[in-house]
């Protein structure tokens, strides 16, 4: 696994029945979601923290009740709340999926690419 603070653009659709991310375009190649893994959002408390958990074991159930199992870098400049998105994408036509960790700030449209994981 692999963590990143990178600003990406994002283009959203419903993917599973879920509005969420699409295609993103990160480090100049465009990534197609396959599948939504899971989505949660997290609350002004989480941004309070600065560097939180240590990702083991983290599980959206776990993310979305608050438990330190949860990791990332979060930023003061965020709103009060924001969505994350972790999905299962592929980039070209017989790319090998990865499985990425995408942050939506409502307030601001901003999207954050958070974390990285091989399959």
């Amino acid at each position: 696994m692999w963590e990143f603070d990178e600003a990406v653009e994002v283009r959203s659709g419903v993917v599973d029945g879920i509005e969420s991310p699409e295609q993103f375009l990160w480090r100049g190649r465009l990534w197609m979601v396959c599948a939504v893994q899971a989505h949660w959002t997290e609350t002004a408390a989480w941004w309070e923290r600065g560097v939180i958990g240590s990702g083991v074991g983290a599980t959206a159930t776990a993310v979305a009740a608050g438990s330190s199992a949860a990791v990332g870098v979060l930023d003061a400049d965020w709103g009060p709340r924001r969505s994350v998105y972790r999905v299962e994408a592929g980039c070209g036509r017989h790319a090998r999926r990865e499985m990425f960790d995408l942050a939506h700030d409502p307030d601001s449209g901003r999207w954050q690419l958070e974390r990285v994981t091989d399959q």
